[in-house]
């Protein structure tokens, strides 16, 4: 089946459209609010590095530095035997090691203030360094004890002292601005928390609006198609759906889809009543057909030439007989009878030929009874009795039988008509198994008429896989099988 290709209009892509509408917004809003958060947890991890760093030095470098500032005078050691005398940091490592820490936190300062602050830290770090070095060469030079302490006291306490409180500046500049990076964040939050709330709404109506389009996209050419319907179920096989809007949606292919369908069900019903006026035509022909004048008459005759031989008995028999006939051949009106009233109109039919053909004719009946109380549409078995008797037993003129069986077939039941008549040739046959399938009609003069009629009401009512099948070989009989489902 060729699939049928929707265009931009399709509910379906109206549908991912309303999705798209509503997503694609969250989506940006989610991807921008992590943007957001992520530069806030950068900026806040940068700080709290500095600061963690930097505090390190705020409580451990003066303490240090004095201490082993003070072994050196008190014991009179230069800094080049500080570690191997006292055991203890160089002060020319402790000093290199801050100016490379302080180094490292100016490249990444957060402030100008911070930055400032690190500068003169790191000057105070080199006036340091430069009066470290002039307490070394005053211990070198065995310069007095008291000297070295003052030096000490006003020199190097007092730079420690002051490198102390500059890292202390420092951290608070840091953690002011930890503070304005919050306080920027809390700002942020506030504006994207309210710019989602504009954007879903937005997003909201926007998908509102698209649903109530499409809603009533759907819902209106349904209701036309449900009136439509409606008017389709009352008998009006006319109606057309007008729902067509030039868009090769869903929609329009149902609309097109109901129309085709109408159309289609109009033309359905057009011919089951053309089927049935021929239905009605055939039956009242085989009617005609059966009850033709020269049966009739003869059978009168037999009946009038009985009476006047005086032979009571035969002509209550005739007459019962050609009753039965009628009887059957009517029905009441009903299209379908048992199996055994179809048996009784055949025996019936067969009784009235052989007062006339008692010569020549002899027939035999032998259905199960198994199969007595399904029905058969009626007036199935007489035509295809009397092609048997007219076609092959009278051209015989001597010896000749009909039989009557029945037996399973595939779920079904299998009537067979068969006699020892004259046959057919090859041609006949032919003609004969076209009249079978539909495929030849009957002559004018209504030859092989009652097998086309059986065989095409048996088409008519049951299916194209049940009806009427001849075999004959000329010389040897005729052979007429009818297959008709269980019912």
């Amino acid at each position: 089946m060729k699939a049928i290709k929707l265009d931009k209009y399709s509910i379906s892509r109206r549908l991912t459209a309303i999705a798209a509408g509503f997503i694609i917004p969250m989506v940006i809003l989610t991807l921008f609010f992590g943007y957001v958060l992520n530069d806030f947890c950068t900026k806040y991890d940068s700080i709290v590095q500095n600061v963690t760093l930097a505090n390190q030095y705020n409580t451990v470098f003066k303490p240090e530095m004095d201490a082993v500032m003070y072994q050196m005078v008190a014991r009179s050691i230069t800094k080049d035997k500080v570690h191997d005398k006292l055991n203890l940091e160089n002060p020319d490592s402790m000093i290199i090691g801050a100016k490379n820490v302080f180094n490292k936190l100016k490249k990444r300062a957060s402030t100008q203030k911070a930055n400032d602050q690190l500068i003169i830290i790191g000057k105070l770090l080199d006036t340091l360094q430069a009066n470290v070095n002039n307490l070394n060469r005053a211990l070198e030079e065995g310069v007095d004890y008291d000297t070295n302490v003052t030096s000490l006291d006003n020199n190097i306490y007092i730079l420690t002292e002051l490198i102390q409180e500059n890292i202390s500046q420092y951290i608070y500049y840091e953690a002011e601005h930890m503070e304005t990076v919050r306080a920027g964040m809390d700002h942020q939050k506030n504006m994207i928390l309210l710019f989602s709330v504009i954007v879903a709404i937005m997003a909201m109506i926007f998908a509102l609006g698209q649903s109530t389009m499409i809603s009533k996209s759907i819902t209106q050419p349904v209701a036309e198609l449900v009136k439509a319907t409606e008017l389709v179920g009352q008998g009006n096989f006319e109606v057309r759906s007008d729902q067509d809007g030039g868009d090769e949606n869903e929609i329009t292919i149902l609309n097109r889809s109901f129309n085709r369908m109408t159309e289609r069900i109009g033309e359905l019903v057009e011919n089951i009543k053309e089927e049935q006026v021929n239905s009605k035509k055939l039956e009242m022909k085989l009617l005609q057909a059966q009850i033709s004048p020269h049966f009739l008459y003869n059978t009168l005759d037999n009946i009038v030439w009985l009476s006047e031989d005086d032979q009571k008995q035969q002509v209550a028999e005739l007459v019962t007989s050609l009753s039965q006939f009628f009887r059957t051949t009517l029905s009441g009106g009903h299209d379908f009878i048992t199996i055994a009233a179809e048996l009784k109109h055949i025996d019936a039919y067969l009784q009235i030929q052989s007062f006339r053909y008692r010569d020549i004719l002899t027939y035999d009946i032998d259905i199960p009874e198994k199969f007595m109380n399904y029905k058969i549409l009626k007036m199935t078995l007489q035509p295809l009795v009397e092609n048997a008797l007219y076609h092959g037993i009278k051209n015989k003129r001597s010896g000749g039988k009909i039989s009557i069986n029945a037996e399973e077939f595939e779920g079904s039941i299998k009537i067979i008509v068969s006699d020892n008549g004259i046959g057919m040739t090859d041609e006949e046959l032919k003609r004969f198994k076209g009249l079978a399938d539909g495929t030849v009609e009957p002559s004018e003069d209504n030859s092989g008429f009652g097998i086309a009629n059986v065989a095409q009401r048996l088409r008519l009512y049951y299916g194209g896989e049940y009806g009427v099948r001849v075999y004959s070989q000329y010389g040897d009989g005729t052979r007429i099988e009818v297959v008709i489902p269980k019912q």
